[in-house]
């Protein structure tokens, strides 16, 4: 491999390097900067510029060289964020950094940055290259991040004081600008055309180049696409990367469908169509460059508006909502994969982790070269048909303002009464299904957070079950998901979850002999699974031992330690002392290590009252308000309480979901 490293300035490439045009590839993100990043970067330029630093070192920048009309075209690999930052940096401060601006393409002047396949991203850094400043909305999901940097790097000296002895503000700008064009500097690594990109990336992860594992292998997944059919296929897997958000919403911003057409699709049960979508997509890339292109005869028509320009999305969208996924997107792509090697007949995937990403894609998917195209387009495919069935029926975590709760968000559809336009949102307060939400939220909390095998299954059962679109069927859901805890979880099952899932992916309704009983007659101690801890709190919560505001409102949050409600050393001063039920489930429950510590060896009746003020507002623990109800604790009570426990999961087993019904609905 032919490779050239340099260390160079923004100044060193418009002299020496004229021509030089960079592009983001289709497998990189769009500029993902949030202000702590781009503050930090701002303060430390200027700091180096205020002591008279010879020189300030920006780090390494990753090309591979792609053919062009004219000049040099390099895909930048690695430091995009870093070089957008400055071209951005360039449009604001301007001065010196004006001619880094742009370059010349063929017989025209383009900008020096350029987005591939992303025409709405490319209009707005064109729009301020040649634009007479203004900041263009177009695609404004899109740009969002880039716009807010730029506001940041306007009002660096309003946040930021004038060194002593500097009076104009234009003036130290000026010389700060000068300074970022040639004394700025970092290394650029190119790496010739025809550069096996497999092996480059192979070279960069090796090498801890910060390539995420799911970005090399959208890459590799491309790769094995004719070139024309690669644009749908990017956005869509690329707005199911960004499990930040909701996918219809990172689908508007990234491909500029406006919200009113994705609200079209999902009121027409096709949203988690991927054929559909991968037409409007590419319906709307063939016509990128003309989106906001309009004739003399169209604006002068009596029928125009001004709204039929610009952004499409600005009068219809509902304000953003801070969501984040229970996990990230290479464990979401695991899961996928065990679909689709589950639909193809395929042995299933050994285990669930992150950085084996590639490695499992490489055995499991890549391997071989027969057919690899229609697996690609397969997979992506169900990618993007999981994903929409995911964030219609999973859980996320939704900001509430004062607290972080997990949220099946309802969805509704509304009509803006001055465009006509239906528009999809998401609650940030309502469940679609509190049950279903509750018990997912028990799962989450149970079990290893990097794996999650319950979804799989969840998942497989909810992409083939009829009518899925219907009104209600989320209760279905919730029945399956009963069987489907109980009976994987709570069973003598002793073989791998991952094998265990994959059973129930070929039987959703395989039945196992359930352990709770004798599991929870143990004087097990601090050694009792915390599993039976959160399942008894979802149970309580389902079977409504106790009717209250409080009991109705209640959420499950993370746990970690084992609490003896009569202390293991007792105090002198204790008379609510147990003695042969000490490690007995009915003498323990789940709580959180601080909390656990705060209580330590406090006598019973302090630990109730504690107990009591710290819960007036919301609930820490069902089992935990049941057990303080008594005035006073003894053996006889705990083993009296253990047994209602008990009596109360074997009434919610005796209870099991409508199978019958659901086992036919549910064959594909």
């Amino acid at each position: 491999m032919k490779i050239s490293s340099k260390l160079t300035s923004l100044a060193e490439i418009v002299e020496k390097c004229p021509v030089w045009n960079f592009n983001i590839p289709i497998y990189q993100r769009l500029y993902v900067w949030g202000e702590d990043q781009v503050l930090t970067l701002l303060n430390d330029l200027t700091n180096a510029y205020e002591r008279d630093a010879d020189l300030f070192f920006l780090g390494g920048t990753l090309l591979v060289e792609q053919e062009g009309r004219s000049g040099r075209h390099f895909d930048l690999i690695d430091g995009q964020q870093r070089f957008t930052t400055l071209w951005l940096l360039c449009q604001v401060w301007r001065n010196s950094l004006k001619p880094f601006l742009t370059a010349k393409s063929g017989d025209r002047n383009e900008p020096r940055l350029r987005f591939a396949i992303r025409p709405e991203v490319n209009r707005f850094l064109e729009d301020l290259a040649f634009g007479p400043g203004g900041r263009s909305d177009a695609g404004e999901e899109a740009t969002l991040r880039m716009r807010t940097a730029m506001d940041l790097m306007d009002s660096l000296f309003e946040r930021r004081p004038l060194p002593r002895g500097i009076a104009s503000k234009e003036k130290h700008l000026a010389g700060l600008a000068d300074y970022v064009f040639t004394k700025v500097k970092f290394v650029i690594t190119s790496v010739p055309l025809e550069t096996d990109l497999n092996k480059l990336f192979e070279v960069i992860n090796n090498r801890g180049v910060q390539l995420q594992h799911h970005e090399i292998l959208k890459a590799r997944m491309l790769d094995a696409l004719p070139e024309r059919e690669r644009g749908p296929y990017a956005i869509l897997w690329e707005a199911c990367a960004d499990m930040e958000n909701f996918v219809e919403r990172s689908l508007s911003g990234i491909s500029g469908i406006p919200a009113h057409e994705i609200t079209g699709f999902y009121e027409a049960c096709l949203l988690a169509n991927a054929g559909t979508i991968r037409a409007a997509v590419d319906a709307r890339l063939q016509d990128g460059e003309n989106v906001d292109e309009l004739g003399l005869d169209r604006i002068l028509s009596p029928d125009y508006e001004a709204t039929d320009s610009g952004d499409e999305n600005t009068a219809e969208e509902e304000p953003p909502m801070w969501v984040r996924s229970i996990f990230g997107f290479p464990l979401f792509l695991q899961h996928t994969l065990r679909i689709w090697l589950f639909k193809e007949g395929r042995a299933d995937l050994p285990r669930l982790l992150d950085r084996d990403l590639l490695s499992l894609f490489e055995t499991h998917f890549l391997h071989g070269e027969s057919n690899r195209p229609e697996k690609v387009r397969s997979f992506i495919d169900l990618l993007w048909n999981l994903r929409v069935l995911f964030d219609q029926h999973i859980i996320k975590w939704v900001d509430q303002g004062e607290e972080e709760i997990h949220l099946i968000s309802r969805i509704s559809v509304s009509e803006n009464k001055r465009t006509g336009r239906r528009n999809m949102s998401r609650s940030t307060e309502t469940d679609s299904h509190r049950g279903l939400s509750l018990l997912q939220s028990m799962l989450y909390h149970s079990q290893e957070i990097t794996t999650q095998y319950w979804l799989t299954p969840l998942l497989l059962f909810i992409h083939d079950y009829p009518g899925k679109e219907a009104e209600g069927v989320t209760a279905a859901f919730f029945d399956y998901l009963r069987h489907l805890d109980d009976h994987l979880l709570g069973s003598n099952e002793e073989a791998s979850l991952a094998v265990r899932t994959r059973h129930f992916m070929e039987d959703p309704w395989r039945r196992c002999e359930l352990i709770y009983r004798e599991e929870l007659e143990k004087p097990s101690g601090v050694k009792f699974a915390h599993y039976w801890f959160y399942k008894l709190e979802f149970v309580l919560w389902h079977s409504e031992v106790k009717k209250s505001d409080l009991w109705t409102r209640f959420r499950l949050t993370a746990k970690s330690s084992v609490e003896h409600i009569s202390p293991q050393t007792a105090t002198e001063r204790d008379d609510n002392r147990v003695k042969d039920t000490l490690h007995h489930f009915g003498n323990l429950a789940l709580v959180s290590r601080s909390l656990n510590s705060e209580y330590g060896n406090l006598p019973f009746n302090e630990k109730r009252q504690r107990f009591q003020n710290n819960n007036k507002v919301r609930v820490d623990s069902l089992k935990m308000d049941l057990i303080y109800e008594n005035e006073r604790w003894s053996d006889d009570l705990a083993t009296a309480h253990q047994a209602k426990m008990i009596e109360c999961l074997t009434e919610y087993y005796e209870r099991p979901a409508r199978s019958s019904t659901l086992q036919t609905k549910a064959k594909p």
